[in-house]
């Protein structure tokens, strides 16, 4: 079920005078029925029921009013012509998550389609599935490629429906045009049949042990290779990527995670690129959260929009 956008979430700090100094204050609604607002827009994906399908810790339902919540004061350090409408979210009903999934996949392929950008609030990492078939959908002759930065693989089996585990199996399965980049695998949660699959699709990854070891051009270069053999680039956050020491509110808290630092730099490469059409952020979950998540998923998504 489809929400427009609600103004009341973004209201903030107001200092006297101010008019136009951090991000509530220019921040639009829109409706996606209506129409799709040029410039960037947030749509949010309020859905847990993969991650409990996928056996996970539920609460990811609330993840993007808390994120919407953590970026109302960011500053604003670019031009007018930057707009930023929030679009409203896809709500799942019951358990229906499978025809919710495609009712925001049509909604991301309306918005890249129309030239603008979405980035999506997750909600657990189902959100990924439409996010990946939205894109397919709107470039369905080009390579498309799916960097997630993530220490699961995520191509679980899916026997009993849809889960936050299994959208990159599902994107393989429905599309030969889906290619895919992990970076941050653990080996050890991880089973051996996923490392298969990816040799079968002759795909790479870049595992947690070299995200915090080599360096940085290393993983550039490693990055770039993937990235010159795509048409269309776009890019998932899995908050659980870092360290529960700085990102306790996930859905599955990492107790061997990268620091910002780690993933900062390659983030910014990637959106340096020409190619990026779109990007998410998942498994944000506030009840297990004392706002350090949200933050820190404000600070990437602040990143994104000034690239």
């Amino acid at each position: 079920m489809y929400k427009p956008g609600n103004k009341s979430t973004w209201k903030g700090r107001q200092d006297p005078g101010s008019i136009r100094d951090v991000w509530h204050q220019i921040v639009e609604v829109g409706d996606l029925n209506a129409n799709v607002p040029a410039g960037i827009n947030f749509l949010g994906f309020c859905s847990d029921l993969g991650v409990k399908r996928n056996l996970g810790r539920t609460g990811a339902v609330e993840g993007p009013d808390a994120i919407r919540k953590a970026m109302v004061n960011l500053a604003i350090h670019f031009d007018d012509e930057i707009r930023l409408t929030d679009v409203g979210d896809v709500v799942v009903s019951g358990d229906q998550l499978e025809n919710a999934q495609k009712e925001f996949g049509r909604y991301v392929t309306s918005i890249v389609k129309n030239g603008s950008f979405p980035i999506l609030l997750g909600g657990g990492h189902e959100i990924s599935y439409s996010h990946g078939k939205g894109v397919l959908d709107a470039f369905p002759d080009k390579k498309i490629g799916m960097i997630n930065f993530d220490p699961h693989f995520d191509l679980r089996q899916y026997f009993q429906g849809a889960h936050s585990g299994s959208w990159a199996r599902q994107l393989f399965e429905e599309s030969e045009n889906f290619h895919y980049l992990p970076i941050g695998i653990n080996e050890a949660v991880n089973i051996a049949s996923m490392f298969e699959l990816m040799r079968e699709k002759n795909q790479s990854f870049i595992s947690m042990e070299e995200l915090l070891e080599d360096s940085t051009e290393e993983l550039f270069a490693r990055i770039d290779y993937f990235m010159d053999e795509m048409d269309v680039i776009c890019i998932t956050l899995d908050l659980d990527v870092f360290s529960a020491g700085i990102a306790p509110g996930v859905s599955a808290a990492n107790p061997y995670g990268a620091l910002p630092h780690h993933i900062k730099p390659l983030m910014n490469k990637i959106l340096q690129s020409e190619k990026v059409v779109s990007f998410d952020v998942a498994e944000m979950s506030p009840q297990y959260d004392d706002g350090r998540t949200a933050k820190l998923a404000a600070s990437f998504i602040y990143d994104v929009v000034m690239r």
